[in-house]
């Protein structure tokens, strides 16, 4: 009778602390960076998902507002399209099986009435790829690429193999990966673990291998130039100068950055080889936009030389609950014609 009440109690303390043990913790899925670049350097993290289930409200998972309305995954921008034409690898986040896949949609930037054509035939992902992880768990790749797709329908591929490259395809306003995370039923934010609608504030898994920071900033360029900007052409990868020629119609700096929102606050500021303050512009975000924002300050010069030397464009902005985050860009002013 003791023998049996030993061993009954044995199995109770077994059962009890196999019960006790941390089963989410060995079961969460994790997932690996899906974009052959360094966060912060040559790619930014521009949306987030929309973890608001009201209609006309976007909330990330912060309760604060780097993403909008629907939004069901994260999006990882490039700085422009010449890096999208040079290539840049999205690499599958987690090992699984190829479970379906798009290509054939073309990568140039779209009218407004095209986007709707998009949208009317549900090919808002563009070309894409799904991969099926097992138990329910499936991570999808968007706006990948034309042509750029590597692996098969069927296939096996491993967790950092490169299975396609970031474009432009489907409804995208600019390069950039949306990566989405499926499991218990529904979309799933990777940096919280809870289903899409479950509220913003709220905690369970970082689904991510690594601490991806939350980033309210996305600070992405800057330059100069010797008269307004050609913000199109920066778009599809204009190279920026190094140096210019003294002599010009101004001198201007420009910076550009992701999810301007309405009642943010930019500083630009150009500062001359001597390091007084050549001009500067406030300017307060008057609308919010998903889109990559562009503004400039300069100052004509009227038949006038530029002091030769190096001039330095500084980008401050301050988005309200953060603190101030400046950007620096430089160029050279050289005596005489490029």
């Amino acid at each position: 009778m003791y023998s049996a009440m030993k061993l009954f109690l044995f199995t109770l303390f077994a059962l009890s602390a196999l019960i006790a043990s941390p089963a989410s913790a060995q079961t969460k899925p994790q997932f690996a960076f899906p974009v052959d670049c360094t966060l912060g350097e040559d790619c930014w993290t521009v949306n987030y998902v929309d973890v608001d289930s009201h209609p006309k409200s976007a909330r990330d998972f912060t309760c604060a507002s780097k993403t909008y309305e629907g939004h069901k995954g994260t999006d990882f921008a490039i700085r422009s399209r010449i890096e999208m034409d040079e290539g840049v690898n999205v690499l599958a986040a987690r090992s699984g099986k190829v479970l379906r896949l798009r290509d054939g949609e073309d990568d140039t930037p779209k009218t407004e009435e095209q986007y709707q054509a998009i949208r009317d035939q549900n090919k808002d992902c563009g070309n894409g790829i799904i991969l099926d992880h097992g138990n329910g768990l499936q991570s999808y790749y968007c706006h990948l690429k034309q042509g750029s797709i590597k692996p098969a329908i069927g296939d096996e591929v491993k967790k950092g193999d490169a299975i396609a490259q970031i474009g432009q395809s489907g409804f995208a306003e600019f390069p950039h990966l949306h990566f989405t995370v499926i499991w218990e039923g529904g979309q799933i934010d990777p940096y919280t673990g809870n289903l899409k609608d479950d509220g913003c504030g709220k905690y369970k898994n970082n689904l991510w291998e690594d601490d991806l920071a939350y980033d309210p900033y996305a600070i992405f360029d800057g330059g100069f130039s010797l008269s307004v900007p050609d913000f199109k052409a920066i778009e599809s990868g204009e190279i920026h100068p190094k140096t210019l020629p003294n002599r010009g119609d101004a001198l201007v700096y420009w910076a550009a950055f992701y999810q301007a929102t309405e009642g943010d606050e930019i500083v630009l500021t150009i500062t001359d080889p001597d390091g007084n303050i050549w001009t500067e512009r406030t300017h307060t975000i008057k609308e919010s936009r998903k889109r990559p924002s562009y503004y400039y300050t300069g100052r004509k010069l009227n038949d006038a030389a530029l002091k030769p030397g190096d001039y330095s464009g500084t980008i401050t902005y301050t988005k309200k609950g953060h603190p101030p985050k400046s950007v620096t860009h430089k160029v050279t002013i050289t005596d005489g014609v490029n």
